[in-house]
């Protein structure tokens, strides 16, 4: 597990009761906070505020006024995000491989 993930987990795990074994409750609860996770992580990698990230979320490339495009994202900042949506892909990926696997040996 990516140790900078772990506190977006200790809070999922806190939302869930101790006796819930509700598979369906515990994965809602997890593909909940998926977002929240990746916009998170995307603040913290690109060193932005969550306003930034909406902000930029929001923008469009755009042609000036010589016919160039003015790109909304560098390709740093695309690279980041798009690395950023991997990471969090494969959290969400082995969290529930290891549940699956805990459950079919029950």
């Amino acid at each position: 597990m990516l140790p900078r993930l772990k506190p977006t987990i200790e809070k999922i795990k806190s939302t869930m009761p101790k006796s819930s074994k509700n598979i369906l409750a515990v994965f809602h609860a997890r593909l909940t906070n998926v977002p929240i996770t990746f916009r998170e992580r995307v603040c913290k990698e690109c060193k932005w505020s969550v306003p930034t990230f909406y902000r930029k979320m929001r923008l469009k490339d755009k042609p000036d006024e010589h016919g160039e495009i003015n790109f909304a994202l560098s390709n740093a900042e695309k690279e980041k995000i798009i690395a950023v949506l991997f990471e969090v892909l494969q959290d969400t990926n082995r969290y529930f491989s290891r549940t699956q696997k805990k459950n079919s040996s029950k």
